[in-house]
Order: structure tokens, then C-alpha cells, then sequence
């Protein structure tokens, strides 16, 4: 019992005394592109249905989707934006980003996180 207590007490100690180094978020390489155009708009995704009472109610469901495509260095990305809450991004503008894994990454000017999903992408010539 002593044993445990004491592996317990010193990883305690390790981990409240840990480096913010490993505890903050990590570098992000960020990178530069002008924004080609974005299109904002829903679709109908199906219904979701409740029985109340004796009867049974419906309520239509809508999928939110927001498309921009970015004109990069060497390439030209096509994305869609991952989430409920949309940016809208200045056409013509530039923007910056950073990768995440899979993702882009955009902040909006409260920096809030906007992550996009790959769609497509152009080699530039």
C-alpha cells in the first residue's frame, strides 16, 4: 500500500511539474493563399421522426456546406468547411492557414478555429 502511494505521489509530482512546453499546442507552419471564390448553402439531409401522442411527427433536417477554393503557392485547393458555424471569407483576399493533419485550419478575426476538409486540389503550372 505504501508502494502505491508513493508511485501515485511521485507521478503527481511529475505531471503538476511538467514543462508548459509539452502541455501547450504545437507550432503551426502557417502558409499563405488568395481566396478564388466560396459558396455558402444548405440541402435537405432527410427527417427526423418522433412518435407524440398517437401520431407521429416529422421535422425536416438540413445539411449546411460551405465551399471555398484557395489558390496556394504550388497549389489550388478546393474545401469544405467541417462544423456548424461558417466563416466568410474575403473573395479575392488573402488569407492565411495551417495544416492539421488532414485539415486546414482558418481562424476568423475572433480567432475561433474554422477547420476545412480536402475536396480537391490542382497543381499549379
Amino acid at each position: 500500500m505504501k508502494v502505491v502511494l508513493l508511485v501515485l505521489m511521485v507521478v503527481f509530482i511529475l505531471t503538476a511539474s511538467a514543462p508548459s512546453a509539452f502541455l501547450a499546442e504545437k507550432e503551426h507552419i502557417w502558409e499563405r493563399g488568395k481566396v478564388i471564390s466560396q459558396q455558402r448553402g444548405s440541402d435537405r439531409a432527410g427527417a427526423a421522426a418522433a412518435p407524440i401522442g398517437g401520431m407521429v411527427v416529422a421535422v425536416p433536417l438540413y445539411r449546411n456546406w460551405n465551399i471555398v477554393v484557395i489558390e496556394a503557392e504550388k497549389y489550388i485547393y478546393q474545401w469544405n468547411e467541417v462544423g456548424n458555424k461558417q466563416i466568410i471569407l474575403p473573395v479575392n483576399g488573402e488569407i492565411q492557414f495551417y495544416r492539421d493533419g488532414d485539415y486546414f485550419i482558418v481562424l476568423d478575426a475572433k480567432k475561433n478555429k474554422h477547420k476545412f476538409a480536402l475536396v480537391g486540389m490542382t497543381l499549379k503550372h
